[in-house]
């Protein structure tokens, strides 16, 4: 079977993807949905990178002996597979990136989002969730996603696995406007958009299914 990998997005859980998983099984693949960092009980940081949620990612697949993968992200899981597929890319076969948040690529660019969320706010959903997360946690990656990032911008180019971005829509808190350019910079990117805000996957399963299942096949 080959192997598919769920990366669910801040402050959420693996248990987000229950839903599309028997699916996901009938099509062949060998389902797995690692805990980010800071994430149930997943080891917890006094601070949070980009870069933490990545390396922490990649020993989980290490751990798990896992070399040739199909990976799917929500919002933060998004970004981190990105990072993955730049970091290793012979391990990652195929992107599927849900409702990215796109950081700026210079400090004039609009942010991931439309919605500035002031960072005491942050702190405070970070505390209201901290059951299924650390309360720092939100704000470290919603701040680190709204740093300008060129680095990430300019490795783009670099991957060869055929993406497809899956959007929105207006209802969606991201700031669509930015997919179109990051389309033109992924070299084997499509888009689709699902206009039913960012949990596209638990709002509109079968639409999921249907916009991911000819990439998967492709």
């Amino acid at each position: 079977m080959k192997d598919l990998v769920l990366l669910h997005a801040a402050v959420s859980s693996p248990a987000t993807w229950d839903v599309v998983t028997p699916a996901l099984t009938d099509l062949g693949y060998r389902v797995h949905t690692p805990t980010l960092l800071g994430h149930g009980s997943a080891e917890r940081r006094r601070t949070y990178t980009l870069d933490a949620f990545r390396d922490h990612l990649i020993a989980d697949l290490d751990h798990r002996g896992l070399t040739d993968i199909t990976l799917i992200g929500h919002s933060l899981g998004a970004f981190v597979a990105t990072t993955i597929a730049i970091a290793q890319p012979t391990r990652v076969n195929r992107l599927i990136l849900e409702e990215l948040p796109i950081p700026p690529r210079t400090p004039t660019d609009p942010g991931p989002s439309d919605q500035a969320t002031p960072a005491l706010l942050l702190r405070a959903l970070g505390l209201m969730t901290r059951r299924k997360a650390d309360p720092r946690l939100l704000h470290h990656a919603i701040t680190a996603l709204r740093t300008p990032n060129p680095t990430w911008w300019s490795a783009l180019p670099t991957l060869t696995a055929p993406a497809l971005l899956l959007t929105g829509g207006p209802t969606s808190h991201l700031t669509q406007s930015r997919y179109p350019v990051l389309a033109s910079t992924l070299p084997t990117a499509t888009t689709h958009e699902i206009p039913v805000g960012h949990r596209i996957h638990t709002k509109a399963p079968t639409a999921w299914l249907e916009a991911i299942t000819p990439h998967l096949r492709s």
